[in-house]
């Protein structure tokens, strides 16, 4: 029987690295967390003591994108090192920063747990791995594509959409999707960037107009 791969953790929220161990840990004993890191400076001097078969690495640190730079440090020190990117995030120029930095994969953090685990096994053999989400777009962006009716919001982003011009606070609606406060915030930072709307009601009135599942 051969070595579990040697997986490593790098985010900056706690619940979230506990989650993503038990997780792995019963994903069927072909896969190992070796460690976790909640900094890219915590990651570097981990890595030097024990060079994992793949790095999932969060994107987002504190509010601010420095994934990438994390990605781009651990590959100059470690050019071996296969990474997985998660993000909230689903934009094409940051799936592109991403494969650029030097990650061989790119994910949701709202992927679902048969195909994360997919996605670290497909790194680990050293393929590169696109979620369906991030695939889409990145096809929809090669082909010039549009989105479906003219409306620019992931399925995701719409679901916090509907409920985010009800009037529902950050932590209602983290509640009422089981999802982080954190990815309601990037949520609505990405769905007032598509629809240039400054307020609850400007989203309202755009989704009306050019999502037309929206009732």
């Amino acid at each position: 029987m051969s070595a579990p791969l040697r997986i490593a953790l790098v985010d900056d929220h706690e619940i979230f690295l506990e989650s993503m161990v038990a997780l792995i840990g019963n994903a069927g004993g072909d896969l190992e967390v070796v460690w976790c890191a909640l900094s890219g400076a915590e990651a570097i001097e981990k890595a030097r003591e024990q060079t994992p078969d793949v790095v999932v690495l969060d994107y987002t640190f504190r509010g601010k994108a420095v994934g990438g730079d994390i990605c781009d440090a651990l590959k100059n020190e470690f050019p071996e090192l296969n990474v997985l990117m998660l993000s909230v995030s689903e934009e094409v120029a940051v799936i592109r920063e991403t494969l650029q930095k030097g990650a061989r994969g790119y994910a949701s953090k709202e992927i679902g747990k048969a195909e994360l685990l997919r996605g670290i096994r497909a790194v680990a053999s050293g393929e590169y791995f696109l979620d369906q989400t991030a695939l889409g777009k990145v096809v929809s962006w090669l082909t010039g594509g549009k989105s479906k009716q003219g409306c620019p919001l992931t399925e995701r982003e719409m679901d916090v959409a509907k409920i985010y011009c009800k009037g529902l606070k950050i932590r209602e609606i983290a509640q009422t999707l089981f999802i982080s406060e954190d990815t309601v915030e990037s949520h609505i930072k990405n769905i007032r960037s598509k629809t240039g709307a400054a307020s609850r009601f400007e989203v309202d009135e755009f989704i009306r107009k050019h999502c037309l599942q929206v009732q």
